[in-house]
């Protein structure tokens, strides 16, 4: 199996700080949402498959390479878009297009720039106003264009629905059903629970550095999540 998956995954900051032990698997064409309380684990998480932080034990394989052994190619199949996204302000979203193309060594013409926009319901009309008159939804919306002109798989999305009125928060889960059906394989971090039942496949929950429930969104759904989060802080 492709896509994102996490094997004994283990780094340490203290007794119960970072993540241990972790096994993820995050095939093609899935949602799978990581939930958890506030130091739970999920940056670490995030920068540990980005290789901004080196495990302590365990392998991260992004598109069936390890990103320990060949950072590089992983890094090349691994599309990142974090809370904040950072572009070029002052360039629109065709020039950013085209700066980051040109830094992989490739260029198209802005027919093909519109065209990836068009599919991920940019209003393409906007495409050469300047990024700093964007809303963050459409920053999102350029930064997972570059992932796509870039030939990503995986996609870590870094709590994508933060800031958005409600209506943004839909065109986003719209979002994620669009890459879901192009075949990439997406984590999303999220405090969000509305958009995780609206959007994930799968659910995991991270306590103290452990996934210490991971199951359908169905399933987690029916669950009284404020409960789980009591029991869990009551039992350590």
């Amino acid at each position: 199996m492709n896509g994102l998956t996490c094997h004994g995954l283990t780094k340490r900051f203290a007794e119960d700080k970072g993540v241990f032990s972790l096994d993820l698997a995050v095939p093609p064409s899935m949602v799978f949402a990581i939930v958890g309380a506030n130091g739970a684990g999920k940056t670490t998480l995030m920068n540990l498959c980005l290789g901004y932080l080196e495990p302590d034990a365990g392998e991260i394989r992004i598109d069936g390479i390890e990103v320990r052994r060949d950072p590089v190619a992983a890094k090349a199949r691994l599309a990142y878009v974090p809370e904040v996204t950072r572009l070029y302000g002052d360039l629109s979203a065709l020039r950013n297009m085209a700066l980051f193309e040109g830094l992989m060594g490739r260029t198209h013409d802005d027919a093909v720039y519109e065209e990836i926009l068009a599919r991920l319901a940019f209003p393409v009309a906007s495409a050469r106003d300047r990024v700093s008159t964007y809303s963050k939804g459409m920053r999102q919306k350029v930064a997972i264009a570059i992932g796509l002109l870039k030939g990503a798989k995986v996609f870590l999305l870094d709590e994508p629905t933060s800031g958005l009125d409600p209506r943004a928060a839909l065109d986003f889960i719209k979002l994620l059903n669009t890459l879901r059906s192009e075949g990439k394989a997406i984590l999303v971090s999220s405090h969000d629970l509305h958009s995780v039942y609206s959007s994930a496949d799968r659910v995991g929950v991270l306590h103290r550095g452990r996934l210490v429930v991971e199951e359908p969104v169905a399933a987690f759904r029916e669950r009284d999540v404020e409960a789980l989060y009591r029991e869990l802080e009551d039992h350590g």
